[in-house]
């Protein structure tokens, strides 16, 4: 089903809130975003019943495709500033630009900027078209609200991720009909952002079901809105907040860890018992799958491609594992079973001889069609962050340490739920050693899954950033003449936004 809403913006394209003239409701394979009515609505028609609803919703689902990476949107993703900024990858490519954010060099004209800012206010846009518009159609209370609350999660996936990007974002959250109207939104001080994130999830949480299954499979539910708010909070230093609200996630027993690290990211077993909340890609010609396998994938023989995903294409390798990474897994010893599904030197040397992450492999139906799903949320970085909170809150503790044994155990294959003299953390742990094991175990756990550059930048070490202390030491150590300031924990907000909407500013030290 693809809706037209050339009518709700006049003049759109002149900024990224004025964006949804191209704001067709794609469809997907995925039974729970398959959209396959063909008619075509004006926004004056769009919200009469509860099917218009439901395929709002859906649609909304669908614009998190874009924000987390996709080719048909021209985006990269979320892993553009989760990972390249950080000392997990580098890029190899200069034509997409992606050496800007590897280098520190960026310049607010920087398309990935500018996507990622475009898709991002297009599907909080959606969102807010559901909520000013649903008000008015005939549903029951049960219905209503859990629609709407699956459409305040997805707003405030987007808002958190466009907060920790730029800092101070424009907060618009209702429906914009006009070019004046959207003129009026400035910056809006973080803070505020971030209360309007809490308020998003908390209805979330209280209005969506504990699971999903079926056709449902992979829309929000109970334990994700949980699991994202405890987030929102520790990013915030609200710690008692964070390791309450993480609590009820661990002790729910609704997710557990995979016994095996590498079947986490099989696409024959997606939305698995970890998974709290993934974007979902299909693949099938639709433009709907997901561009990861080669985007991460080198340059392979035709006859190599074939032997690794099944088909033969050619991979393009954006970036690629750093080696300060492998020499982390290197320390965490060989019995590190996370190591093989994370990186990979490939075979066909004359290529290239740059790692690359085994996370997205795929058989894809072309080269920029392939299955994966963006893993947003899961289990063991809930459980991670849950430890954190307790340590910062009241320092270590019986159950932070069982939090971060479990993930420790699983790495070397052993069952989670069994104490292990010989790799389980003692109870005299402190809470500096306690800090520093939690930022190793989260690189290590979660590398390539876009959240290194923001664990280092919402934490500190004697009252310094550690991105500040972390980074320009890589640099240090690799001979690199870069270095980082506070000015460089945010990006700089596309200059196309600014040159269009007189009311947004700059971040400090960007033109």
């Amino acid at each position: 089903m693809a809706f037209n809403y050339k009518n709700i913006f006049a003049g759109a394209g002149m900024t990224a809130l004025l964006s949804l003239s191209t704001l067709g409701l794609t469809s997907c394979d995925k039974d729970f975003i398959d959209l396959n009515d063909p008619t075509r609505l004006p926004t004056t028609a769009g919200y009469t019943d509860s099917l218009s609803v439901v395929t709002g919703v859906t649609a909304a689902y669908a614009s998190l495709q874009d924000i987390y990476g996709r080719a048909a949107a021209n985006n990269r993703g979320l892993y553009v500033f989760g990972e390249i900024p950080s000392d997990n990858s580098f890029a190899l490519t200069s034509g997409e630009r992606l050496n800007e954010f590897n280098d520190f060099s960026l310049v607010s004209d920087n398309p990935r900027l500018q996507s990622q800012w475009l898709v991002t206010y297009r599907s909080i846009a959606r969102c807010n078209i559901i909520l000013s518009r649903g008000v008015g159609v005939r549903l029951t209370e049960a219905t209503r609200n859990r629609l709407f609350a699956e459409t305040r999660f997805i707003r405030a996936l987007a808002y958190f991720n466009a907060v920790r990007i730029w800092g101070d974002v424009p907060l618009v959250t209702g429906e914009i009909e006009s070019i004046a109207d959207a003129y009026q939104f400035g910056r809006t001080p973080a803070a505020q952002v971030y209360a309007q994130i809490e308020e998003d999830l908390r209805f979330a949480e209280d209005n969506l079901p504990v699971a999903q299954t079926g056709a449902n499979l992979g829309r929000a539910t109970k334990g994700a809105a949980q699991g994202l708010l405890g987030k929102v909070y520790l990013t915030q230093k609200k710690y008692a907040d964070a390791a309450s609200k993480l609590q009820q996630v661990v002790g729910a027993n609704t997710y557990s860890l995979q016994a095996s690290y590498a079947n986490i990211f099989a696409t024959t077993n997606e939305m698995n018992s970890e998974i709290l909340f993934a974007v979902r890609y299909s693949k099938g010609g639709l433009g709907l799958g997901s561009g990861f396998t080669t985007w991460f994938m080198p340059a392979y023989t035709a006859a190599q491609a074939t032997a690794l995903t099944g088909a033969s294409f050619t991979g393009q390798q954006f970036n690629t594992v750093d080696p300060d990474l492998i020499a982390a897994f290197t320390a965490s010893g060989s019995a590190d079973v996370r190591a093989t599904t994370s990186y990979v030197l490939p075979p066909n040397a004359t290529a290239t001889t740059n790692y690359y992450t085994r996370k997205y492999i795929d058989t894809p139906t072309s080269a920029t069609d392939a299955e994966n799903d963006w893993i947003v949320l899961r289990y063991a970085d809930v459980l991670l962050l849950y430890a954190e909170a307790l340590n910062e809150q009241t320092g270590p503790s019986a159950p932070a340490l069982s939090a971060v044994n479990q993930v420790i155990r699983r790495s070397r294959n052993l069952p989670v739920a069994t104490p292990n003299a010989t790799v389980d953390l003692p109870a005299s742990t402190t809470r500096e050693v306690l800090r520093d094991r939690i930022e190793l175990e989260r690189r290590l756990e979660l590398n390539f899954e876009g959240h290194r550059w923001f664990d280092l930048v919402r934490t500190e070490r004697n009252g310094q950033n550690r991105a500040i202390q972390v980074m320009n030491a890589f640099f240090t150590r690799t001979g690199s003449p870069v270095r980082i300031t506070q000015t460089n924990l945010l990006f700089p907000v596309p200059i196309q936004e600014i040159q269009t909407n007189p009311a947004l500013t700059q971040n400090p030290g960007y033109n």
